[in-house]
């Protein structure tokens, strides 16, 4: 195969081999840990805006038949340590029919170290320019593609959902329509509410709208928030955000439970995080055990989480998170 280079922010241009699509692609620089479900972390909308760095040094043993997060790649780029020579061809044309490109570069954890030392940076693949992604909305670029309206006892909001939410959900009627759309009251005939997951800054201005919309219903409706579900609940409830130095992502980060204190392996994507403060109707549930930052809130009607109680790829140590949300509903959790 042809070769490639990125230039990342900091740590100059590096070479690999090229696997995937032949085009030039920006983002920010991300790691993750897992050393399994790679198609869902490529398929994953919270990856929208980012090119995902594979640390584990062994990716694409078992081709590329696993079902997504979505019927399409989201990450912006991939970069890859070893890919086995037998599957090497299968994994490009499932980036090159996605017209994503990859690379595949010998010491992956050479960039992984210089992000965790100096957080994540900004890379190019195939371009000069380093181009800041998060000054977009990567929201609209994430949407799900195949909607679900009709009569249903859900409302799922979608800001990039994940297809394993919907999966967890699947005993439920859905309708699941884009955030855009949430407003005028829409609400007010379901017994639930799910705002899911998405990629990008809780706090862009082009969210704000939604978040107004979300501040109306808070304690009106049982609420399931999911990742930045979570964070823009937390947002527009009063409580801050902020960019974490490098995130948390992969499919091994421990969660305890204050309330139950049972614990639990879970799934992460993201790279904001919410400030809890005592004060705005919100009690702190959930907290990690890595470095103590929230992991999810509770409140009257309303239970969030940060972490990926579905997982996809990753545990399902899901803490009972969906029941719970039964409950809040009064429906006979499974």
């Amino acid at each position: 195969m042809d070769k490639g280079f990125i230039i990342i922010d900091g740590l100059g241009t590096i070479e690999g081999e090229l696997i995937g699509a032949d085009v030039s692609a920006f983002g920010e620089l991300v790691f993750t840990t897992s050393p399994s479900g790679y198609i869902k972390s490529l398929t994953d909308p919270s990856y929208k805006g980012q090119i995902l760095v594979f640390s584990f040094p062994y990716i694409g043993a078992y081709g590329t038949e696993e079902k997504g997060e979505s019927s399409r790649v989201m990450a912006n780029g991939a970069i890859f340590s070893h890919v086995p020579q037998l599957k090497k061809e299968e994994l490009s044309k499932f980036l090159k029919d996605q017209n994503v490109p990859g690379l595949i570069i010998e010491n992956t954890r050479k960039i992984v170290d210089y992000i965790r030392k100096y957080g994540n940076k900004l890379g190019a693949i195939g371009m000069t320019d380093l181009i800041d992604p998060y000054k977009n909305n990567l929201v609209d670029d994430a949407l799900w593609e195949n909607r679900k309206e009709g009569k249903a006892d859900i409302l799922v909001v979608d800001l990039g959902i994940k297809g394993n939410i919907l999966e967890f959900l699947n005993d439920l009627k859905l309708d699941v329509i884009p955030y855009k759309e949430f407003k005028n009251g829409i609400w007010e005939n379901y017994k639930g509410i799910v705002i899911s997951n998405g990629p990008g800054d809780p706090s862009h201005e082009k969210l704000k709208s939604f978040g107004i919309e979300i501040q109306n219903v808070i304690g009106k409706k049982p609420i399931l928030g999911i990742c930045l579900g979570h964070q823009l609940i937390s947002l527009y409830s009063g409580l801050e955000t902020f960019k974490m130095k490098f995130g948390h992502r992969s499919i091994n980060h421990p969660v305890l439970d204050l309330k139950t204190e049972k614990f639990g392996i879970t799934t992460h994507n993201h790279g904001f995080s919410v400030k809890f403060q005592e004060g705005h109707n919100l009690d702190l549930r959930f907290q990690s055990l890595n470095d103590g930052s929230v992991e999810g809130l509770m409140g009257d009607k309303l239970l969030t989480v940060q972490f990926h109680p579905e997982g996809g790829p990753g545990p399902r140590d899901e803490l009972g998170i969906f029941n719970d949300f039964r409950r809040m509903m009064g429906i006979e959790h499974k």
